[in-house]
């Protein structure tokens, strides 16, 4: 009882737990439930945005630290996750995916343990009581996220496109294998319902390069929107918290933009 009356303060999940294992399959349990309209996929850049807990209204957070989007949409083609009609997909950590070898966390949510959290609220990773603590310390380390509907987004001009082909590319043997399954696993989630965009999230790239290609060639390959918001974002309005991670204004702010983009485009 105690842990329900708990778990309901605090919106329905915690937001940190004693590892980035069990912060990371917490997140993407909680992300599991109901039926949100907008899946965020990424690594630990995508689990520090803010969700529906945060006052998001139809987002879920499936951020997995140390892994990628390409963990999630794994999941979610072999139906041990759900998927949302819209998945936003983080460029920033995409090349984790060319490593063949698992992750720790793609391989726990295919365990009996990870499913039974699914379904049993009070066994899910986010109810761990460790989480309670170590969500609040995080709070007091970064600050809190504001959903506030005055709020202002990051002031991006930019909006999300279809890359043109690069007659002139050259990939790898793991990057077009790559290409090949992910673009394959996203023609299958549309065909179910769920339409992608694949966004390159703040912070910029410090020297101010392109993407890699290889991901633009996976978003026209795949017919999926592209966005670069990292570059876009207006001058001044990302702080970060250790050089790679939005601090929670930050990240509302980037919520805000991506939201607005979306629902500009239904």
């Amino acid at each position: 009882m105690a842990q329900s009356v708990a778990l309901h303060a605090v919106g329905g999940r915690t937001a940190k737990s004693e590892s980035n294992f069990f912060s990371s399959i917490g997140r993407i349990q909680a992300g599991a439930k109901g039926e949100p309209e907008f899946m965020f996929l990424g690594s630990s850049i995508t689990g520090r945005l803010p969700d529906r807990t945060q006052g998001f209204e139809g987002t879920a957070n499936m951020g997995c630290d140390g892994g990628s989007a390409v963990d999630v949409l794994r999941a979610m083609d072999q139906g041990i996750l759900p998927a949302a009609p819209h998945l936003i997909i983080e460029a920033n950590t995409l090349q984790l995916a060319l490593d063949s070898k698992p992750t720790e966390i793609a391989s726990a949510m295919r365990a009996k343990w990870f499913q039974v959290g699914l379904q049993i609220p009070n066994l899910a990773a986010y109810s761990r009581p460790a989480a309670f603590l170590y969500s609040q310390l995080l709070e007091l380390k970064i600050g809190s996220f504001q959903s506030d509907s005055r709020m202002k987004d990051l002031g991006a001009t930019s909006h999300p496109r279809i890359p043109s082909p690069n007659r002139r590319l050259i990939l790898s043997e793991h990057q077009t294998q790559l290409i090949s399954e992910v673009g394959a696993i996203l023609e299958r989630l549309r065909k179910r319902g769920s339409d992608a965009l694949i966004i390159w999230l703040p912070p910029r790239r410090s020297d101010g390069s392109p993407p890699p290609e290889w991901i633009l060639e996976l978003a026209r390959i795949s017919n999926v929107p592209y966005w670069d918001l990292g570059q876009e974002a207006a001058t001044g309005t990302v702080t970060l918290t250790d050089g790679v991670h939005m601090a929670p204004p930050s990240a509302s702010r980037a919520m805000v933009s991506m939201i607005e983009e979306l629902r500009a485009k239904q």
